[in-house]
């Protein structure tokens, strides 16, 4: 071969490799905003009840504070029994206006759908000698069989805690870590009857 046609192969052949490595735009999803609705506070957990379509229905939060429940916990955040109509559940939260509070939603299969309000608890960062409000949400996995007129735990929203050992605010591990951690946390869930 000669000189003219190698450096003709090597020029074709950089030119295909540097076409392999091109860029190309997608068309954007709903999947792709998730994970920016929940950077900013969004979030939602979906849970199939069709094992108890048709049944009167509770929704209930517990508050703890340092591990025990408040007195005034267990509560109905729906102020009446309800029919469970369609087999989707949907709890959500949403930012609110004021870092004191979080803003939670519900939806049963697009039938009845209600929004409320949690108070939040700050928390001294030691180390940045500021309070803060910090929490996140987690679903539980909800256990079988399901049984009549008992808490079933759907969401827990718990409070990050401050971690002297490396002055940073945390709220990680399991869920049984993070309930034994956590200074203030709720767990929402449902009743069926």
């Amino acid at each position: 071969m000669n000189k003219k046609t190698i450096i003709t192969a090597l020029l074709t052949l950089a030119a295909m490799v540097g076409q392999a490595q091109e860029i190309k735009m997608n068309e954007t999803t709903i999947n792709d905003y998730i994970p920016m609705l929940n950077q900013k506070g969004y979030q939602a957990y979906s849970f199939d009840v069709s094992t108890i379509k048709g049944r009167n229905v509770t929704i209930n939060v517990r508050e703890f504070v340092n591990g025990k429940e408040v007195e005034d916990s267990p509560r109905l955040l729906f102020p009446y029994y309800f029919e469970a109509r369609g087999e989707k559940f949907v709890f959500g939260f949403l930012p609110s206006e004021t870092d004191s509070l979080v803003l939670c939603y519900f939806n049963w299969e697009n039938t009845l759908r209600s929004s409320w309000s949690l108070k939040l608890k700050q928390l001294y960062w030691e180390s940045e000698n500021k309070y803060v409000y910090s929490y996140r949400s987690d679903p539980f996995e909800p256990t079988s069989p399901l049984e009549k007129e008992t808490f079933i735990p759907l969401v827990y929203y718990s409070s990050f805690w401050y971690d002297a050992e490396d002055k940073v605010t945390r709220c990680c591990g399991s869920i049984s870590d993070i309930i034994k951690r956590s200074p203030h946390y709720y767990i929402l869930g449902i009743k069926y009857y």
